[in-house]
């Protein structure tokens, strides 16, 4: 799941990261030390495991300096994916914030500044951004490029699972 919201949210997986699930950690032993707390590997545990019944909720945590708090919540279980897909994408709106671009406080400011040609970090942002940001774009085929998907059906799909 951790790879999926990276993809979606085209961020490059440079950081530290955890799910909370009802008082538990997860997060990739890996990349923790005991400074960490009591963390369970997130390779030790299956999905539906750890959302075991619609309604179950958790909190992804990404890049801890700048906070990016993500509520996920299991609203549907299915054996058939949606068009034969796996994941499949429903749906989204506007640009991710950029990676390492402060927070979303940080973010509100970059955007605010992208507005302002005469702000006196317009230049810089614009530099660091790069000249084709843009903060309402969406673009659902590079999603689901990404994540495989795109033209992919699953194998053996068209008869049904059973």
């Amino acid at each position: 799941m951790h790879h999926i919201i990276q993809t979606v949210m085209g961020w490059e997986n440079r950081h530290l990261y955890e799910f909370s699930i009802n008082n538990l950690r997860f997060a990739d032993s890996r990349l923790v030390d005991e400074d960490f707390g009591d963390v369970t590997d997130v390779k030790s545990v299956l999905l539906e495991d750890v959302f075991p019944k619609i309604g179950t909720s958790a909190i992804y945590v990404y890049d801890f300096g700048d906070g990016w708090k993500h509520h996920l919540e299991l609203i549907e279980i299915s054996n058939a994916p949606q068009n034969g897909l796996l994941p499949s994408f429903l749906s989204g709106q506007n640009a991710c914030p950029p990676e390492d671009c402060g927070g979303v406080y940080r973010y509100r400011e970059l955007l605010e500044i992208l507005t302002d040609p005469s702000h006196e970090e317009y230049e810089s942002v614009v530099e660091w951004l790069g000249p084709k940001f843009n903060p309402v774009a969406f673009n659902r085929l590079t999603i689901e490029k990404e994540l495989g998907i795109l033209g992919a059906k699953i194998k053996g799909y068209e008869k049904g699972f059973k």
